[in-house]
C-alpha cells in the first residue's frame, strides 16, 4: 500500500496553521485549551498515585475546581465586555471549553463525594474520546475529512454517554438547585445535560457545511446502543440458561448444588463474570425502589466498586439472575479464581497497601527442601482520622507438600511469636478480639489447594504493621535439576513495594547460577533489593541426599530417594473424567487403547461408552468448564482406573460439604478406598488436588503415550506410603520415621513436612465430618508446630488473652521454625544430661580457684 507522506505532512501543516490562527485571534480559546490540559493532567496524575496535599482527593478537586472557576470568571468578564448582559451571544467555543473543564472538575469532585464508582476501562476511554471530540469539533473546518468523520463518530457516542449521565443524575436535579445557590459545587450535577445540548448544537452547525458527517454521527449514536442491546440479549440468555439448569437440577434431584452445575455449564468470559459480580462490584439501579441506591444492600467481595453503564442499563431491561449473592460468589470462586476476594471480612481493607517485603530463603539442597520467611510491612493510606483501623488479609500460595511452621506479629515494636491451637479455637479468639474488642491479633489458617490465609488486625495510619510467616517446603525436582519457586501472595496491593531478598544455604548448591543483581555480602549470603516480583525461580543441579537424621520425642526422621515402583494391574473398568480440558486428539488417542474395555463416563448418571455414542458423549462433556467426577460411583476401586484431565477451575472440596454430593463422598471416604488415577498432564483441578492431598488417589501423570504403555504392560504405580513413610512427590523423595534416638544434624523441617503429609492422610476419611479432629492428630500438629486442616497459629496481645481462650503453649513441641533451627532438638532427658554436663564442667573449672582461696 502506497502512503503519500507528503500529503500527510501538508494536512498536518494546514491543521496546525489553522489552529494557531484561531488561538492567536482569540487568546481566551488558547487559555481554555491550556486550562483543560492542566486540569486533565492533575486528574490523571492522581490516578497514577501522585498526591496533592494531605487529603489527596480533596486536593485534586480544589486544584481542578480552581482552574475551572478562574476560567469561568475570565470568560464571563470577556463576554460581558463584548455583549453586556446578552452573554448568550458569546462564542460557542467558550461554552464548550467551559463545559469540558466543569466535566473534569465533576469527576474530580466524584473522588471526594462518590456518586459514580470507579469507571470501568472502556468507559474511561469513551469519556476522554467524547470530551476530545467536542474540542476537535470546534475546529472542524481545519480538520482533514477523515479526521473530521472520526471526530463526529465519537461525538455521536458522546451524545449517548452524556444522555446516560444526564438521566442517571435526575434524582439530584431538584436537590442541586438550592445547593447551587448556597455552595456552587452542585452545578456539576447539570454538566452532562449541558454537554448533551452542546453536542446537538455543534452537530447542527457542522451539518450545514459538511452534510456527510451525519452518517458518522448517527453511526456513533448507533454503536453504543447496539452494544448495549447485545449485552441485554446476552444477559437474558444467561438468565434463561441459569433458570433452566436450576429447574433441571431440582427435577433430577441432583447431588451437586445448583451453583456448581451452573459454574460447569455457563460460558466462561468477561461478560458472564460481570453478570456474576452484579451488586458485588457493579452497582445497579431499580426504578421500582429508590433509583440511585438501587438494591445495593452491602457486599462481601474484596474488589473496588466499579461503574459500568452496560450493567445498569441491562438490569433495567432484564430480571436479576436467579441466584443469591452467596451462590454467585461460589461461581466466581470456581470459574474465575476469586477465592481470596471472597474471604469473609470483619473490617474493610480497601486502603491497605503492602509497603515493604523481606524474603529470607535458606536452601537445604542435600535434603531437597527449603525454609522461607516472608516479613511484610503493611501501610494504611486512609486519611480519615476516625475509625481508620483496617484488617489485612493475605492468601499465600505454597508449593505442593509445603507447610506453614511459624508466625510472628510485631506488637508495640516487639516481635511476638504465635502459639499453635485448634483451628476452631484460633478462629473463635480472632473473631472475638477483632469483631468486638478491636485489639491486636494475627492468625494463619490452612486452606485447600496449597494455600493459607493470614489475617492481621489492626492496621492503622499511625504506623506500618509488620508480620512474619515461615514456610517449610520441598524443592521441586525435574530430571537432575532442583528448583525453588517464590512463595507468592494475594492481598493488599504490592505493586509499589520494595523487596529485599536474602539467600543462604546449608551446603552450597551445585551449579547455582544467580542473577547478576545478587550481591554476596558475606561468604554464602546473597542479597538483592528491587521492586517486588511475584514470579521468580532459583535452579541448581541436584546432588546426593544426606543420610543425616533429625530426632525428636523418641522418633528419628530421614530422607531417601523416591523410586517409582510399578505393580501388576489390569483395569477391569475405566472411568473417563471428561471436560473442556480434553482435546479431541487426546480423547481419540486414549480411546484407541481402552475401547475394548468397559468404559464409563458420568453425565448425571453413569453411562457406558462405545463406538456408537463416544463422539456424541465427548462433544457434550467437552462443553463443561470443569468436571466433578463422583468417585463414590466407583463400586470396585481395586479394579478401576480413573483417567482425568483438568484445569485450575472447579469448586474446592469444602464447598461441597453440605450438599448430597458431599454426604455421599463422606460415606465413601470412610471406607478408605484407594482409587487409581491417571492424570493427562501435570495440572489438577482444586477438587482433584484436595483429594490427592488427602491420599484418596494412588496417582500417576503423564502423556497419553505413557498411559498407553502402562495399559499394554498391565502395570500401574505402586503405593509406597504407610504409617512410617510419606512421599513428597514434587521433590521425588520419601521421608521415613523410626522409633529411637539418633544423633543427627538434619533440619527440623523433615519432621514438619512428615507430620503435615501424615496428618492429611489421617483426616481424609472424616474430612467432611464435624468431629474429624482427633486427639492424636492435634498432638502430632502441636509437636511439629504446623498449620494443618485441624490446627492454626495465632498471635494474641497478652498472656491473659491466651489464658481466657484456653490456648496453651505446647510443652513438647518444635516451637516456631526459624532460620537457626536447622539441627536436631534435644529430647527432655537430653536437656537434663546437657545441664548436668555443663554443671560438672563449671565445677571442675572453678573448683581449683576456690580451693586456693580457702587455703
Amino acid at each position: 500500500m502506497y502512503i503519500n507522506f507528503e500529503k500527510q505532512s501538508t494536512f498536518k501543516n494546514i491543521i496546525m496553521k489553522t489552529i494557531k490562527t484561531i488561538i492567536s485571534s482569540d487568546l481566551m480559546i488558547g487559555y481554555g485549551l491550556l486550562a483543560i490540559s492542566l486540569s486533565f493532567l492533575i486528574f490523571a496524575c492522581s490516578a497514577m498515585g501522585f498526591r496533592i496535599g494531605q487529603d489527596n482527593n480533596f486536593g485534586i478537586f480544589m486544584a481542578t475546581f480552581a482552574i475551572t472557576a478562574i476560567y469561568t470568571i475570565s470568560v464571563f468578564f470577556t463576554a460581558f465586555a463584548k455583549h453586556k448582559w446578552k452573554i448568550s451571544k458569546s462564542k460557542i467555543e467558550y461554552t464548550v471549553i467551559l463545559a469540558v473543564l466543569w466535566f473534569i472538575s465533576a469527576f474530580s469532585l466524584n473522588l471526594e463525594m462518590n456518586l459514580f464508582d470507579q469507571s470501568v476501562p472502556w468507559l474511561c476511554f469513551f469519556i476522554i474520546s467524547s470530551a476530545l471530540s467536542l474540542i476537535l469539533a470546534l475546529f472542524k473546518n481545519a480538520l482533514p475529512s477523515f479526521l473530521r468523520n472520526v471526530t463526529f463518530f465519537f461525538l455521536g457516542t458522546g451524545l449517548v454517554l452524556f444522555l446516560y449521565y444526564a438521566l442517571y443524575l435526575i434524582p439530584f436535579y431538584v436537590l442541586s438547585i438550592p445547593a447551587a445557590v448556597a455552595l456552587g459545587i452542585s452545578i456539576h450535577t447539570y454538566i452532562p445535560l449541558i454537554l448533551l445540548i452542546l453536542t446537538l448544537v455543534l452537530f447542527n452547525r457542522a451539518l450545514k457545511d459538511h452534510g456527510k458527517i451525519k452518517y458518522f454521527f448517527y453511526s456513533g449514536i448507533a454503536f453504543p446502543i447496539l452494544v448495549c442491546m447485545s449485552f441485554i440479549f446476552y444477559s437474558k440468555s444467561i438468565n434463561n440458561q441459569i433458570n433452566r439448569i436450576v429447574n433441571q437440577n431440582t427435577l433430577s434431584e441432583g447431588k451437586l448444588p445448583s451453583w456448581a452445575v451452573i459454574a460447569q455449564s455457563i460460558p466462561r468470559n468477561s461478560l458472564t463474570e460481570r453478570l456474576m459480580k452484579e451488586d458485588l462490584v457493579y452497582k445497579t439501579i431499580n426504578l421500582n425502589s429508590d433509583w440511585w441506591w438501587g438494591n445495593f444492600s452491602g457486599r462481601s467481595f474484596d474488589e473496588p466498586l466499579q461503574h459500568d453503564p452496560m450493567m445498569v442499563i441491562a438490569r433495567l431491561f432484564t430480571e436479576k439472575t436467579n441466584l443469591d449473592q452467596s451462590d454467585r460468589i461460589k461461581i466466581l470462586e470456581s470459574m474465575y479464581d476469586s477465592r481470596h476476594k471472597a474471604q469473609e471480612r470483619l473490617w474493610s481493607g480497601d486502603q491497605l497497601q503492602t509497603a515493604n517485603i523481606i524474603t529470607n530463603v535458606r536452601l537445604f539442597p542435600e535434603y531437597r527442601m527449603a525454609y522461607t520467611e516472608k516479613i511484610l510491612s503493611i501501610s494504611n493510606n486512609d486519611k480519615k482520622r476516625w475509625r481508620n483501623a483496617q484488617e489485612a488479609i493475605y492468601t499465600f500460595h505454597l508449593p505442593e507438600g509445603a507447610v506453614v511452621s511459624s508466625l510472628s506479629l510485631w506488637i508495640n515494636g516487639r516481635e511476638e511469636k504465635a502459639n499453635l491451637t485448634t483451628k476452631a479455637k484460633a478462629d473463635s479468639a480472632y473473631k472475638q478480639i477483632v469483631g468486638v474488642e478491636q485489639h491486636d491479633p494475627s492468625v494463619v489458617h490452612w486452606q485447600e489447594g496449597n494455600t493459607v490465609s493470614v489475617r492481621i488486625f489492626p492496621c492503622t495510619i499511625e504506623e506500618n504493621r509488620k508480620f512474619k510467616i515461615g514456610i517449610s517446603s520441598p524443592l521441586k525436582k525435574q530430571g537432575d535439576t532442583l528448583s525453588y519457586s517464590n512463595i507468592y501472595f494475594d492481598g493488599p496491593e504490592a505493586r509499589n513495594a520494595i523487596e529485599t531478598l536474602q539467600l543462604t544455604y546449608s551446603t552450597k548448591p551445585n551449579n547455582l547460577n544467580l542473577n547478576s543483581d545478587y550481591e554476596e555480602i558475606k561468604p554464602g549470603i546473597y542479597q538483592l533489593t528491587r521492586n517486588y516480583k511475584s514470579d521468580w525461580e532459583i535452579a541448581f543441579k541436584d546432588g546426593p541426599l544426606s543420610p543425616a537424621t533429625f530426632s525428636f520425642d523418641q522418633q528419628s526422621y530421614q530422607v531417601r530417594n523416591y523410586v517409582p515402583d510399578y505393580a501388576d494391574f489390569n483395569a477391569s473398568v475405566i472411568y473417563l473424567d471428561l471436560n473442556q480440558s480434553w482435546t479431541k486428539k487426546e480423547f481419540d488417542e486414549v480411546w484407541s487403547k481402552i475401547h475394548q474395555k468397559k468404559v464409563l463416563v458420568f453425565d448425571d448418571q453413569i453411562i457406558l461408552m462405545n463406538n456408537d455414542n463416544k463422539n456424541e458423549v465427548f462433544k457434550k462433556m467437552s462443553k463443561l468448564n470443569f468436571s466433578l467426577f463422583p468417585i463414590y460411583k466407583i463400586n470396585h476401586p481395586e479394579g478401576a482406573l480413573l483417567i482425568s484431565k483438568s484445569s485450575e477451575m472447579s469448586p474446592n472440596l469444602g464447598d461441597l460439604k453440605e450438599s448430597p454430593f458431599g454426604e455421599k463422598l463422606t460415606a465413601y471416604l470412610q471406607q478408605s478406598p484407594k482409587i487409581r488415577l491417571y492424570n493427562l498432564g501435570a495440572q489438577l483441578s482444586p477438587y482433584l488436588k484436595a483429594l490427592k492431598e488427602l491420599r484418596v488417589f494412588n496417582s500417576d501423570s503423564g502423556t497419553p503415550s505413557k498411559l498407553s504403555s502402562l495399559l499394554e504392560k498391565e502395570k500401574f504405580i505402586r503405593e509406597q506410603e504407610n504409617e512410617n513413610k510419606v512421599v513428597v512427590g514434587a521433590a521425588r523423595m520419601v521421608i521415613e520415621t523410626a522409633k529411637g534416638d539418633t544423633t543427627g544434624t538434619a533440619p527440623d523441617h523433615l519432621m514438619r513436612l512428615f507430620a503435615y503429609n501424615d496428618i492429611l492422610k489421617k483426616v481424609s476419611s472424616n474430612y467432611f465430618k464435624a468431629d474429624f479432629i482427633q486427639p492424636d492428630v492435634i498432638a502430632e500438629a502441636e509437636s511439629a508446630n504446623i498449620v494443618t486442616p485441624v490446627s492454626s497459629l495465632i498471635v494474641l496481645e497478652t498472656k491473659k488473652d491466651y489464658e481466657r481462650f484456653d490456648i496453651e503453649e505446647s510443652k513438647n513441641s518444635l516451637k516456631n521454625a526459624s532460620m537457626k533451627s536447622s539441627g536436631a532438638v534435644p529430647e527432655p532427658h537430653e536437656w537434663a544430661l546437657i545441664i548436668l554436663a555443663a554443671g560438672t564442667v563449671l565445677y571442675l573449672t572453678y573448683k581449683p580457684k576456690y580451693s586456693k582461696k580457702t587455703i
